[in-house]
């Protein structure tokens, strides 16, 4: 059975239970109030015997002091005198449970004769404090339980859905990863055939070519695997930083160098660097600024301009990555940061589906996170991305460790 059936089950079962408790209230309330006609009248039979065989003692004390041993302190009740007469109801009246109900629905006591034509009887000002102020902590503790009951299917929903989110994440991931290490693999399988094969002893220039195509392949995939392995590392605090102060053009020029050697599409760089040196870990720090140029030449049409600028602006060395490519909706940017996530560009880029797993942002927060720091994002859909990472300045105590 599917997650849905239970789901199902359980707020059905979660209704019922509101039913019967709910049934059980009413029950209990007529329950009470019926126990308390008995102990009202139990209370005041035993207050006038009290009187009729101390008639100094006030009969209203005497009354109050029965009603409080059988915890009916919050009653409130007047004593009125009133005439004998066929209309009021004397103790030898009342036969059955039925009487003295009534009379307390009535809100009064039975009459006690205080002379041949008077009486007293007790008026009831709060008759419902008795049993409503019996049922309140059961009422409270059944809401507080309902309200549990129903905060853990909430919360349970959210849980199974997450779960799903990340099954279907892990299944695109793992659909990813087979379709995009097909190609390489594929190529070192058959540059080692044809080595092999001693077609190329002859052709030694053919030769290294092929070589040089197989480590390229090979060196693609052990960066995949060092980058899953480090955002691993990063998210469980086992990665070791070793940060010292270093120049960031040359680690920048290096970046572009590479880009525009390697890329199919027509890159211009522009520096703007007013921060010359940056304390971070020069070799995770690359690698995260790699992957934000990765993104903005993946991202954006066949001409790319990216501007790259350092600056220091309160107590925070920042590294800007802008670029001229096709934006992220502001929804889009409440998630790209999370590990598989590709989703947000795809749906901007419709004609244009990029290969890749989603970790090159969630590894650059993870990296960022690392040394102190975060990233942000600025972005205008088709006109461009601006990347900020923002490293802390060291303090005293750290640039001497």
């Amino acid at each position: 059975m599917g997650k849905s059936f239970y789901i199902i089950l359980v707020m059905v079962a979660g209704t019922i239970v509101a039913y019967l408790s709910g049934e059980w209230i009413g029950r209990g309330y007529a329950l009470i109030n019926e126990r308390l006609a008995q102990q009202v009248h139990e209370s005041f039979c035993r207050a006038t015997e009290h009187y009729a065989t101390d008639s100094t003692q006030q009969l209203s004390v005497l009354f109050r002091r029965e009603l409080d041993k059988c915890r009916l302190e919050r009653l409130r009740f007047r004593l009125d005198t009133v005439e004998l007469t066929g209309r009021v109801a004397l103790r030898s009246d009342i036969q059955y449970a039925a009487d003295r109900d009534s009379l307390l629905e009535k809100q009064q006591t039975f009459t006690f004769p205080i002379s041949p034509q008077a009486g007293v009887r007790a008026e009831i000002l709060n008759p419902r404090a008795g049993s409503v102020g019996k049922l309140l902590y059961s009422f409270f503790g059944l809401a507080i339980g309902l309200f549990v009951l129903f905060w853990g299917i909430v919360q349970q929903i959210k849980i199974i859905k997450r779960q799903d989110d990340l099954a279907r994440m892990r299944e695109d991931f793992s659909y990813a990863m087979i379709h995009d290490m097909k190609t390489p693999l594929s190529s070192i399988l058959m540059g080692a055939r044809i080595l092999r094969s001693g077609k190329l002893d002859d052709k030694p220039e053919k030769k290294a070519r092929y070589f040089d195509i197989m480590e390229e392949e090979a060196q693609h995939l052990l960066t995949l695997t060092n980058k899953i392995l480090t955002i691993s590392k990063l998210e469980h605090r086992q990665l070791l930083l070793v940060k010292a102060w270093f120049p960031i053009r040359p680690m920048l020029e290096e970046l572009t160098q590479s880009f525009m050697v390697k890329s199919k599409k027509s890159i211009s760089f522009h520096l703007e660097l007013e921060t010359e040196e940056v304390y971070a870990d020069e070799e995770y720090l690359k690698e995260a600024v790699s992957n934000l140029i990765d993104n903005a030449v993946k991202y954006s049409k066949e001409t790319v301009a990216i501007c790259i600028a350092t600056r220091t602006v309160e107590g925070y060395i920042q590294i800007k990555v802008r670029d001229n490519g096709i934006g992220i909706s502001l929804a889009a940017q409440n998630h790209i940061f999370d590990k598989f996530k590709r989703g947000a560009f795809d749906k901007q880029d419709k004609g244009n589906r990029i290969a890749g797993f989603g970790l090159g942002l969630n590894y650059v927060m993870n990296v960022t996170r690392s040394h102190g720091g975060y990233v942000s994002v600025e972005s205008q859909e088709g006109k461009y991305s601006e990347f900020t990472i923002s490293i802390p300045l060291p303090d005293e105590q750290e640039e001497i460790s």
